[in-house]
């Protein structure tokens, strides 16, 4: 057999697992006929060369009855390579929703759908920053208000006028930063 230099018996690049000596070589050569004693003494040859956690990998494990079950209850395929996962959605339930027009249901891999339109049907609701108070609801903090109200730089709590129910006025108290309703 010709080895290129960096391929020869007993040379390896990083990540050879075993080195091997030239009986080894030839016994997995499977175009020179080899005799069935000279191919045993190359694989014990080769691995008596083997470090010992190599070996120890290839003895038999001996899995307690309850490892055992753990094992066939989380396996991923059957004894014929069939998987044994559940789909992904299987017991997702999905509940009674209807798209009103234009939205239409689209199912692009997902378990129950989802309503669609394009954008030029449908304009895209975008956040746009107003000024301070462009809404008049704004109103100032409580005058007892704790430091922590005030924040670090423009990280201060803003405050809304409440829309207080029939009865009730905003108050300042407790500790607030803003007026709450509480009963007048």
């Amino acid at each position: 057999l010709k080895y290129p230099k960096d391929r020869r018996p007993g040379h390896c690049r990083a990540g050879c697992a075993l080195p091997l000596s030239p009986g080894a070589v030839r016994a997995l050569d499977t175009t020179t006929p080899m005799k069935p004693a000279a191919f045993i003494a190359a694989v014990v040859g080769a691995l008596s060369l083997a470090p010992a956690p190599a070996v120890a990998s290839l003895k038999r494990r001996r899995d307690t009855p309850e490892e055992m079950k753990l094992d066939m209850e989380y396996r991923q395929q059957d004894s014929f390579g069939n998987t044994e996962l559940t789909p992904a959605c299987e017991k997702v339930q999905c509940g009674e929703y209807s798209c009103p027009a234009p939205f239409e249901l689209k199912m692009d891999n997902t378990c129950c759908g989802y309503c669609w339109a394009p954008d030029h049907q449908v304009a895209a609701d975008r956040h746009r920053v107003v000024e301070y108070n462009a809404t008049g609801l704004a109103v100032e903090q409580c005058e007892d208000a704790p430091s922590t109200c005030k924040g670090p730089g423009v990280n201060a709590v803003r405050c809304f006028r409440p829309s207080c129910r029939a009865g009730d006025v905003p108050q300042c108290g407790g500790g607030a930063c803003c007026p709450k309703c509480m009963a007048g």
